[in-house]
């Protein structure tokens, strides 16, 4: 019984060996001595301590009973995520200004793939912003470099989910997509969205991120094309309650947006437009705004001269609408015909004129 007891013992200390991680660092430039947090990223309560830095350097060891996703942070928003598996030894050197800047690390693959692909997604949104600064400055009775413009942040935002897709495809049972698939649109990539949502749910259902991709994945479906539309009923500007379902159209857009939203304020014009155009024929817009400051939200209604009924919670991205919808980006659009089923989605400029033109010419 004895000899019995000491086995086991001895396969408990083996598998704790097994699951020990370590995790050594530095940082570039050097700092003086001070204490980072090491912690679950998602559930900071369920697992955090203190780890000092001296002389530049650092070490944290745990036992990791499981793979999860954890940070090192020498703030809230100075951090670097990193993935971790049991019995794993991680190497980072950080730069202490910003921690999840292009971070070098050896020993976790799952984050040098997040970090490379962070760094180029970084690189083409500088070109976005550069693209925006432009955009600030031009006539704005200039349509035509207006649509110049917009075609630029087109073709880099193409850019970024040609990244962000080819980083998920690769490895698409990988925890690190996590960080990615919030990025990417789900009607777009809705196969690539189930197969991750599969794989993850198989092997990581007790992470609470990976619940609420399988969340999304599944409401999805109450929003795919040939699906009545949700009811939503929200304020107006003038505080009244305004309902979906009142909307009488041959078509309906419904145009989530917001007044911070550059690219929806690009594409506002061809809304205007398009709304002139259709109008008489039956065209209906319900535009669904994710402001949160009503004064805001009301001038750019007036600014871009959008004439068509408005509704907003002023809830930001915690707004009703979008999340019955599945709104994860800005804009979106559902097309629905007279009968609030849905016929398209995600439409944009030549595309959603295209489809509209189809439906009432």
């Amino acid at each position: 019984m004895k000899a019995i007891t000491g086995l086991l013992i001895l396969l408990a200390i083996s598998v704790s060996a097994q699951n020990n991680v370590k995790i050594s660092g530095s940082f570039s430039p050097a700092i003086t001595d001070t204490t980072l947090t090491f912690e679950n990223f998602l559930n900071p309560g369920a697992f955090s301590q203190s780890v000092a830095v001296k002389g530049n350097k650092f070490s944290v060891e745990f036992n990791c009973e499981r793979e999860d996703i954890y940070k090192l942070r020498l703030s809230q928003q100075n951090y670097v995520a990193l993935v971790v598996k049991p019995g794993d030894k991680i190497t980072i050197t950080l730069n202490p200004s910003a921690l999840g800047n292009n971070p070098s690390i050896q020993g976790s693959e799952q984050s040098i793939r997040l970090y490379a692909t962070e760094t180029a997604l970084t690189n083409l949104k500088l070109s976005q912003d550069s693209l925006n600064t432009v955009f600030g400055t031009i006539n704005p009775a200039d349509e035509a470099r207006k649509k110049e413009l917009e075609n630029e942040y087109y073709v880099f935002e193409n850019q970024k989910n040609t990244v962000l897709y080819n980083a998920v495809a690769g490895h698409p049972g990988d925890m690190v997509n996590l960080f990615f698939m919030d990025r990417l649109n789900i009607d777009i990539y809705y196969p690539l969205f189930v197969t991750v949502d599969s794989l993850l749910n198989l092997n990581y259902s007790y992470n609470q991120a990976v619940a609420g991709l399988h969340s999304k994945v599944i409401s999805n479906k109450s929003t795919a094309v040939g699906s009545k539309a949700p009811e939503i009923k929200l304020p107006t500007p003038e505080g009244d309650s305004l309902s979906l379902y009142s909307i009488q159209g041959k078509v309906i857009i419904i145009d989530f947006w917001a007044s911070w939203c550059r690219p929806c304020r690009a594409e506002n014009p061809n809304m205007v437009s398009l709304y002139a155009d259709y109008h008489n024929k039956g065209l209906e817009i319900f535009g669904v705004s994710l402001d949160k400051d009503k004064a805001a939200w009301v001038k750019a209604i007036a600014d871009d001269k959008l004439v068509w009924n408005h509704v907003s919670d002023l809830k930001f991205w915690q707004s009703e609408a979008a999340r019955l919808y599945g709104v994860g980006s800005i804009p979106s659009m559902f097309v629905l015909d007279g009968n609030f089923t849905i016929i398209a989605k995600n439409l944009r400029g030549d595309q959603l004129r295209a489809f509209v033109a189809s439906k009432l010419d």
